[in-house]
């Protein structure tokens, strides 16, 4: 079997590989760089099947853009990866349009897609023509897998995003994997280790406490999928008025309507429940009257609602900002860790609120990766999504593993 690179080489971002078995050609992951809204390499669309591990856009976004180019196929993903990806595809065309680019797809692409989707559950197997592929929990956000590929006696396995500790939201990874050839995953950290999940949320906690006694506000700008969820459990045993803003309400109403695709349903429901949900102006307006707690889109704060809470607050020393994600180069996020300045939509205001950074990552840690390898003890090893493969392929080696760091367009043999 070849694995051909067309996104994610030596890059974070717009993940793509193509498993051709010499019959049939597999697509796993086609995202979309959401940052400079570019696709992949193209691939042919005579595929067997289209293979997606999780929603984000950076796995999912580019797809559509098959159907506008004739695949006729079938898109194989958890129920909670098809319709989180709609929600998420729906926006990014909107994105699209709003930065005056040439949308890569229409509505009538994302529509064909989810129409011909493919449900799988986890440790299902679904066989074409001598190709068994099976999906695996991945720990990383609902409904997100690992895929297993096997022909002809050689196996992969994908890790696509993956976590192997359990957190609030999600239980940890599946690794009890069986005779793997070759793994193709994830090096995004590493670099570095995530910090203690219990002292992280303990720290996390009091800051938000000591911001609301002060008579502040804490902005919390999180990723829709994923990350509003998981704060929301976080801060669930505060009493403390939460108002959530945003994608994230209707991404957790996807998510809570597939109850196998968290670890803890019964609390998340509670803890959705309990917040108040901005579906206003007017009561933007209210929720920044007294001191709570404000969960709204976006992560990496390039859009969404947080734009206007910036906009009342910035200037206010008792309020503070929690940014709890990753925030890539040329991000409004990233310039204001930086920098201390808030750059965006015409504002350019040097910041008075406090901002923190807290390391809530859905990925794995430096450690827990190197300690899945060894578990495995494939062949060999593929890193993508990063732009350090190269120096990590070359740590690995050192440490008796194979391993490749490919670029976009690379082709290697399993």
């Amino acid at each position: 079997m070849d694995i051909t690179f067309l996104g994610g080489g030596q890059e974070i971002g717009r993940n793509a590989i193509l498993a051709d078995t010499g019959k049939d050609k597999f697509l796993l992951d086609y995202g979309l760089d959401v940052q400079d809204m570019t696709i992949p390499i193209v691939p042919d669309i005579k595929l067997r099947g289209v293979f997606v591990s999780h929603a984000h856009l950076d796995h999912v976004g580019a797809i559509p853009e098959l159907y506008c180019r004739g695949y006729k196929g079938s898109v194989f993903a958890t129920p909670t990866t098809h319709d989180i990806s709609l929600l998420l595809l729906y926006d990014s065309l909107k994105v699209q349009q709003k930065r005056g680019l040439e949308p890569f797809y229409t509505e009538a692409h994302i529509e064909a897609m989810y129409n011909t989707r493919r449900n799988v559950k986890f440790d299902e197997k679904v066989s074409f023509n001598g190709v068994t592929s099976q999906f695996f929990n991945a720990g990383h956000v609902p409904g997100s897998t690992a895929i297993v590929m096997e022909t002809s006696g050689k196996s992969f396995v994908y890790t696509g995003d993956i976590k192997f500790i359990d957190t609030r939201l999600m239980k940890a990874a599946y690794t009890n994997y069986d005779n793997i050839n070759t793994v193709v995953c994830e090096s995004t950290y590493l670099y570095k280790n995530h910090p203690d999940r219990q002292e992280l949320e303990k720290e996390f906690k009091e800051t938000v406490m000591e911001t609301i006694s002060n008579n502040g506000i804490v902005l919390l700008p999180c990723f829709a999928v994923g990350r509003t969820q998981e704060l929301l459990l976080v801060l669930a045993d505060l009493d403390i008025p939460i108002y959530m803003d945003g994608m994230g309400v209707d991404a957790t109403e996807i998510i809570l309507s597939h109850p196998n695709s968290v670890r803890d349903f019964k609390a998340l429901q509670n803890a959705f429940g309990r917040v108040r949900k901005v579906t206003r102006a007017r009561q933007r307006k209210e929720a920044i009257k007294t001191p709570c707690v404000v969960l709204t889109t976006a992560g990496m704060l390039n859009g969404g609602p947080i734009h206007h809470y910036i906009k009342k607050l910035y200037g206010n020393e008792n309020c503070k900002m929690i940014l709890t994600g990753y925030q890539a180069e040329g991000t409004v996020g990233r310039r204001l860790l930086d920098t201390g300045y808030y750059t965006h939509d015409g504002m350019n205001k040097k910041v008075d609120m406090a901002v923190r950074f807290f390391d809530f990552s859905a990925h794995c840690g430096r450690d827990d990766l190197i300690d899945f390898l060894k578990k495995i003890s494939p062949e060999k090893v593929m890193l993508m999504h990063s732009d350090k493969t190269a120096e990590y392929a070359e740590e690995l080696n050192t440490m008796g593993f194979e391993t490749f760091a490919p670029k976009n367009g690379d082709k290697l043999s399993i």
